[in-house]
């Protein structure tokens, strides 16, 4: 009995050595494995790092120069020449840092870039910097085009990287997998031997055992559960502040169509919006902007925007005077950079009055005329501390209506000459129509076959034919 007890105690110490060893090398393993992981995913992070810094500081020379195209003034070249030298050094760093072989196919995605933003400063920077005045308009679309085929590139890029970083994960889960195998198959060894030990204590193990991986899936699940509330409280919250719209006004001096679609190919919440509201002496104030970027942060970017805009139009309601308003409080914010237009539409004068920052030109349509685009320019919302936004003013007619738009409903493709000769055909179709919602109108006629590959937000704002019928009879009482 002593002998068989000490046999027992001995095979049990064995095991237990056994098991104590494999387990270590196991963790040791799996610690290798996540070790490696965590490096590859802090070598990716710092590649994303700088490509994102390639990508801001090229967005920061743009700035500049359409700032300097705008307006004429050299003060707008204030970002493109703080940016240009750090943005070689960033490309060299960057071209170091894509070297590791995993990523290497992302190289030609930087000569590419690299080749781009080169041609930029030679085709468009330095004809506008030597003649910001006589900078033609084809040469600010070529640098739009150019901009856009840069930010492809490093659209790119960050899917080799995303890639990466899958296979790197996919690779520490297999190799874990297989390790958990090996190990739960021991163990059922294991467990088969000490049967033999006392079917009562192995019983007991296995039933302490499904306990606690019950109790463990519980808690999990519950963490799960309350983590996944959380989350979705706080983005309902927020978007509900953020995606508010006040009803159009009512008048009959004026009309109102609006109109707002997201992408269909990218379920994140964009930052485009559109607002209206009624002033005093038959005026109305009417806006529409675009937050760069997608997510939360440009959504509650959007919101404050807005409010802001409205804020301002209460205090001073000339439209240069609301954008300077609205750019000091995003600059001091540090948010992301806003485009807008602000307006008021006099009914009485039958004026639009308008300001833009960075935002694409508003389309003025009048009876017996064809559409047209209206003046832009500046910089926008945030993009520097004290920039000089104007006020333009349009003497209209009775039934002229202004057609303000988001970035999206011109550049669907990447020819965007093409996409504003069809946004000025679309709004000269809706104007033959009568009782016809033209902003919505205008959407279908653009996307007609399309899938929607940005968010689009359209606002018109009209003169009333009532208004004109109106002055009319007022004519007719003078004369009288």
């Amino acid at each position: 009995m002593m002998a068989s007890a000490q046999r027992s105690l001995l095979l049990t110490a064995l095991a237990s050595a056994v098991v104590l060893v494999l387990f270590i090398s196991a963790g040791g393993l799996v610690r290798g494995y996540l070790s490696n992981a965590f490096e590859a995913y802090q070598s990716t992070y710092e590649i994303k790092n700088l490509s994102d810094g390639a990508l801001k500081l090229q967005l920061d020379e743009e700035t500049g120069i359409r700032g300097l195209a705008a307006t004429g003034d050299p003060y707008f070249l204030q970002p493109y020449s703080e940016a240009r030298g750090p943005l070689e050094r960033v490309f060299d760093r960057l071209q170091l840092a894509l070297g590791v072989p995993v990523v290497a196919d992302a190289l030609p995605l930087l000569a590419d870039a690299r080749r781009t933003s080169a041609a930029w400063h030679v085709q468009v920077a330095e004809p506008i910097v030597a003649s910001p005045h006589g900078s033609a308009g084809r040469v600010r679309r070529y640098g739009k085009e150019l901009m856009d085929h840069y930010r492809g590139d490093f659209a790119q890029i960050d899917v080799i990287l995303e890639e990466r970083n899958r296979g790197v994960t996919q690779q520490a889960r297999d190799s874990i997998d297989r390790i958990n195998i090996f190990l739960g198959f021991f163990v059922g060894l294991l467990t088969l031997a000490a049967v033999a030990y006392g079917a009562q204590q192995m019983s007991i193990a296995a039933r302490s055992v499904t306990q606690e991986r019950r109790a463990e899936e519980e808690r999990r699940q519950r963490s799960e559960l309350r983590a996944a509330y959380e989350a979705e409280k706080r983005i309902a919250d927020t978007l509900q502040g953020a995606f508010t719209q006040r009803p159009l006004p009512r008048l009959e001096t004026l009309s109102f169509s609006a109109s707002y679609v997201p992408a269909v190919e990218d379920a994140k919440v964009g930052g485009d919006w559109y607002d209206a509201m009624a002033l005093a002496k038959n005026r109305v104030l009417f806006a529409i902007g675009d937050v760069t970027g997608h997510g939360i942060e440009a959504a509650v970017t959007m919101n404050r925007a807005r409010q802001s805009i409205i804020s301002a139009a209460l205090r001073d309601a000339d439209p240069a005077s609301m954008l300077t308003r609205v750019n000091l409080e995003i600059a001091m914010e540090g948010t992301r950079l806003v485009t807008a237009i602000a307006g008021i539409a006099d009914a009485a004068s039958y004026e639009f009055s308008y300001a833009i920052a960075g935002h694409p030109p508003p389309v003025l349509l009048e009876p017996g005329r064809r559409p047209r685009f209206l003046e832009c320019g500046s910089v926008p919302l945030g993009a520097v501390t004290s920039p000089a936004y104007l006020t333009r003013r349009i003497q209209s007619v009775p039934g002229a209506t202004i057609v303000l738009y988001t970035d999206g409903a011109v550049e669907h493709s990447r020819n965007v000459l093409e996409g504003e000769k069809m946004l000025l055909e679309a709004v000269a179709q809706a104007g033959e129509q009568a009782d016809v919602d033209r902003a919505a109108f205008i959407h279908r006629k653009i996307f007609a076959g399309r899938s929607v590959g940005d968010d689009v937000a359209i606002l018109t704002v009209g003169f009333t034919a009532s208004n004109e019928m109106r002055a009319l009879r007022r004519l007719e009482r003078i004369s009288s």
